[in-house]
């Protein structure tokens, strides 16, 4: 701990935002809108991600911003889940626009009295503690455009892509599945092929994880390293270049906290690796940390923000202790390949596996077998799709392009369905 002072105050951190949520659970907000609740309230709803289709409905996150007094607008603040019906015009409703009702707001609940999973208190750890349900022509539109400028671009530009890879000729599913991998919606993938991945222990892979990210930028360091003939001069503009793209990465996938986690990681391992002091893994994820929960405490308590910190975690420790690991295979480059690719594969879901196993009670049986197979194989995927996006609209060589994507697309799934179809493939507790 001497060498790592940071640790110092993150754990006691941690540990205070533990305690709190246990006796607290209701984290104070100033002026929060739940202080002016009455009956047939009017309010001012900020659209803060886009539309959600559900069974019989369409789901917002939203953020109450005023109440209305006395026919004056008083400012006002508090996230909330905002339902419409299928029926009604509010599937155009897009981040940023601005929206005035007098729909109730009901308290959310758990979803049934025997069910172990206790949704409410789930979403009182994101701030949000009630839904407002909005009938048709009970709402309107009063203002657009209102949300932070750069997420607002992001979101327009992630849409925009999303757009160009729906409209392709690939195959709906393999559509759906680039989206997920590449821009982070996994929305159009169908239940059916969510199972599939789940149950082999891959839907990690149908988000933009900072492993994602983290394969893109491995590919992109390779080529940098060609086109520079590995100049050794060269490498901190190679680092400066694939920080830039960390971040430009950060800005397709609409800014995503496991996105920027891996952006900013990038960045402190560069000013630290060529400062006089050096620098250190653990010593960089555990700033990170903190860095995030300066800016949001109860994101300690959020399940994406739980499986990144661990399976980086694993990553970390297996890349400390590889040598001692694998002293006879460092001259041997395709057992090497195999064995690293193997032991960061194992060393993360070792990790990540107890934390799993509490929340899902299932465990994947063949999880390790499908991870090698698939998860090197997606540095090259992810490539691809981001060629596919580039010179898309370029004739003969975008058509290629949309061919060679197909088909490694296509074999992913195959794949990953075929381990799912292996006999005992998960075990649920």
């Amino acid at each position: 701990m001497k060498t790592r002072p940071i640790l110092f105050v993150l754990i006691p951190f941690c540990i205070i935002i533990i305690l709190v949520d246990l006796l607290c659970p209701v984290f104070f907000i100033r002026n929060h809108y739940s202080n002016h609740k009455q009956e047939g309230q009017y309010y001012k709803i900020l659209i803060k991600e886009e539309a959600n289709e559900r069974n019989n409905s369409i789901r917002y996150k939203a953020k109450i911003t005023h109440y209305l007094n006395n026919n004056q607008w008083k400012a006002t603040t508090g996230d909330i889940m905002l339902y419409f019906s299928k029926q009604d015009s509010a599937k155009n409703l897009k981040y940023g626009d601005v929206i005035s009702t007098n729909a109730k707001l009901l308290p959310i609940k758990n979803f049934s009295d025997t069910s172990s999973f206790n949704y409410q208190k789930v979403m009182q750890r994101k701030r949000i503690y009630d839904n407002m349900f909005v009938r048709v022509g009970s709402w309107k539109m009063i203002e657009q455009n209102r949300g932070n400028f750069l997420i607002a671009k992001a979101k327009q530009f992630n849409k925009k892509l999303q757009l160009k890879l729906l409209n392709s000729n690939l195959p709906p599913q393999e559509s759906a599945l680039a989206i997920g991998m590449l821009l982070g919606d996994d929305k159009y993938i169908d239940t059916e092929t969510q199972k599939h991945f789940t149950t082999s222990g891959l839907n990690h892979i149908l988000c933009v994880s900072g492993m994602n990210i983290g394969m893109i930028l491995i590919v992109i360091e390779i080529l940098l390293k060609l086109l520079t003939f590995g100049n050794y001069k060269l490498i901190l503009y190679r680092k400066i270049i694939l920080v830039i793209i960390a971040f430009s990465l950060c800005f397709i996938v609409s800014l995503t906290p496991s996105s920027l986690r891996v952006a900013v990681m990038m960045t402190l391992l560069i000013l630290t690796k060529y400062s006089k002091r050096g620098y250190d893994s653990i010593n960089i994820l555990s700033v990170t940390v903190f860095i995030f929960l300066c800016f949001d405490p109860l994101i300690l308590f959020n399940l994406g923000f739980q499986f990144s910190f661990l399976a980086v975690f694993g990553l970390i420790i297996f890349a400390n202790f590889r040598e001692e690991l694998m002293p006879r295979y460092k001259h041997n480059y395709i057992t090497s390949k195999v064995l690293t690719t193997s032991g960061m594969t194992l060393s993360a879901q070792a990790f990540v596996m107890p934390l799993l196993l509490i929340r899902f009670k299932t465990f994947p049986t063949y999880f390790l077998i499908a991870n090698i197979i698939i998860v090197p194989f997606m540095s090259v995927l992810l490539t691809t799709i981001i060629f596919f996006l580039i010179i898309g609209d370029i004739p003969y060589i975008g058509t290629l392009a949309e061919t060679i994507l197909h088909y490694q697309l296509y074999a992913t799934k195959s794949v990953v369905e075929f381990i799912d179809s292996l006999p005992y493939s998960s075990i649920y507790l």
